[in-house]
This record gives C-alpha cells, structure tokens and sequence, in this order.
C-alpha cells in the first residue's frame, strides 16, 4: 500500500483496502478494493474507475447488481455497480476510441477520507490527466469524486477543465440495480418524457406514457426527466435522484448471452437506470471551468 494512502485510510478505521480476489476469487493480484463500514451503511469500491461495486444501508438490501462474471483485471471495465461513463457516453469504435470512455478503465487515487458528524463515511477519489489519457482526450484536467456512504448513498462529481480550449464532455453514472426479476418492475419519473429509443432502427423518438415497464431488450435515452424516479420492485424499491437532465434505461434481456461477462441466465437479476448528460445534453465545459453532477440512491 501506498504510504499516502495507508496514513489516509489508518484515520478512519472503518475503511479496509483488500484485493477483488478476497471478496470475487479469481486468479492473480486482482483489483484493489476499499470497503467501507459505516454506521448506517456498507459499500465496496473498486480504485480503478473509482467504480461502487456494492451498497448496502443498515437493515436493507443490496441496492446494486454486480455480474457473478464480472472480471477484475487492470484496464478493463468491470459489469455491474456504477461504472462512470466519461469524458464521453457511448460508442465510437469509427475514431477507434474505447466505448463510454476512458474514466471506468483508469486507476483514481484517494485524496480525502472523512468521519461526517452524522457517522456517514465520504471517500474522494480524483483522476488527473496523463500522456496516456491526452492521446484520447486532448485536455487537461481533474475528475473527482465524492462518495458518501450512510442510509443514503450520494456521488459528487466535478470535472475540472484545466487546458486553454472547451472540452466537450458527456457522461453518466451508469447504475446496475439490483432487482428479483426485471419483469416485474416498474418505474416511475419518466411519464410524459420523450426518449430516444435505441433498440429499433432509425432510434426513433418516442413518448413515455405512465411507468416503465421492462419485458424486452430496452435501450432508450430519456430527455429533460426530473430530478427524481423510482424503481419499484417485488422486494420494495429503489429511489434515484440527480440533477442531470438524463436517464438511460438498458437490459440486454437475450443479448446478455453474447457479453462474456455477464452470460444468458444473468440478465433478469438487474436494470440499469443511469443518470447523466450525454446525447442532446451533452456539454461543453470552458477552459478554466468546472461541470458538475450529483446523484444520490436509497430505498
């Protein structure tokens, strides 16, 4: 362990750093790991992509869905919890860029830890750009997250444009909840939302009308959603609240038997409900200046 990161985590007990091997098994030195117990909530995050893996409150259940064949291996992406898709969402394999960014796939180092008076445990985590990330991102910046970890869960994040020119940004928190059965969901927030819907030809823009129910492959992006939704399921629900203007639906249903890290039987254990600005909300930020986006989950 790095001596910064050991002095770090030795004034908050409550935080243990481990290897994905410890808690997933697999084979070679893994991914480093914290976990944080805390009085009124556990979670598990991976370093690379300071990517949550689990969050439990006090007495509840496990919020988020993380594949059994997830692989925890240096610079690949790993399925499930919150991968934060940055500095852009989505495919661009015709300018030989990695999908959904570079952000998920790199090492963050923990700057902060703190104890809240209310007993809730915040964690920071910060990327900064190197030789490796201007060849796919030509600025320079810093990405940073704060995580607070209670009976709620809530992320902060800002991206910090230090180079002389705007960069354009989009990016989403890209959730995989955890639910009984996809089939029977239902979530609300979105009614009245116009979306794009991803999974038929042309993507046409379409309308939702009442809740969500997900019975197929679903891939829609909805635009102008309010702060809130809520998934609502067989063992309760969840709630979901951003200030992004963004909320991203997808389960791959039958598709999940061509992702090796997910495989055919996985895919009824989750929805992805992300929250973020890309597609029409897609940003710009200044030279000099900062984005910034929050969302916060609990039952």
């Amino acid at each position: 362990m790095q001596a910064s990161l050991a002095t770090l985590l030795a004034t908050i007990p409550e935080i243990s750093l481990c290897s994905s091997v410890d808690l997933y098994g697999g084979t070679g030195p893994g991914l480093p790991l914290l976990q944080i117990q805390g009085e009124s909530g556990s979670a598990t995050l991976a370093l690379q992509g300071a990517h949550l893996l689990s969050f439990v409150p006090k007495g509840g259940r496990e919020l988020l869905w993380l594949s059994p064949k997830a692989v925890f291996a240096a610079g690949k992406a790993i399925r499930g919890g919150i991968p934060l898709c940055m500095p852009w969402f989505g495919r661009r394999p015709e300018e030989g860029l990695p999908a959904h960014g570079f952000a998920r796939s790199s090492n963050w180092d923990v700057s902060e830890v703190e104890m809240l008076s209310n007993g809730d445990i915040k964690v920071v985590l910060e990327l900064h750009d190197s030789a490796a990330t201007q060849a796919l991102w030509p600025h320079g910046f810093v990405f940073r997250l704060a995580l607070t970890v209670g009976r709620e869960l809530s992320l902060d994040l800002s991206v910090e444009n230090l180079s002389g020119a705007a960069a354009p940004f989009s990016h989403a928190f890209h959730t995989y909840f955890a639910v009984p059965d996809v089939k029977e969901v239902a979530i609300s927030g979105l009614d009245g939302c116009t979306y794009i819907n991803s999974s038929l030809e042309g993507k046409p823009r379409q309308l939702q009308v009442g809740d969500l129910q997900v019975q197929a492959l679903t891939d829609r992006v909805y635009l102008n959603v309010p702060a809130e939704q809520i998934i609502k399921h067989g063992a309760g629900q969840i709630k979901v609240s951003s200030d992004t203007h963004c909320a991203i639906v997808w389960n791959p249903w039958e598709g999940a038997a061509k992702m090796a890290d997910m495989g055919q039987d996985n895919y009824s254990g989750f929805v992805c409900l992300e929250r973020g600005d890309a597609f029409d909300h897609a940003v710009s930020v200044v030279a000099g200046g900062v984005y910034r986006a929050c969302m916060s989950l609990s039952e």
